[in-house]
């Protein structure tokens, strides 16, 4: 039997703060740190991936 823990993969943690992002703001928990830490990872992580043509940018 293998006791090793399980590994978190990347896509379960992006997943996980969507989840605590969507599960915030249903609660309307969306004025608390908790909120404004998980929202700002969110789109860090968006930019990071796709990021921002400047040419197309409002």
């Amino acid at each position: 039997m293998d006791n090793a823990p399980e590994v978190a993969l990347p896509g379960d943690a992006d997943s996980s703060l969507l989840e605590g992002l969507f599960q915030l703001s249903l609660n309307g928990q969306t004025n608390g740190s908790d909120f404004d830490l998980i929202d700002h990872e969110v789109y860090t992580r968006l930019l990071s991936a796709y990021g921002v043509d400047q040419r197309f940018a409002a």
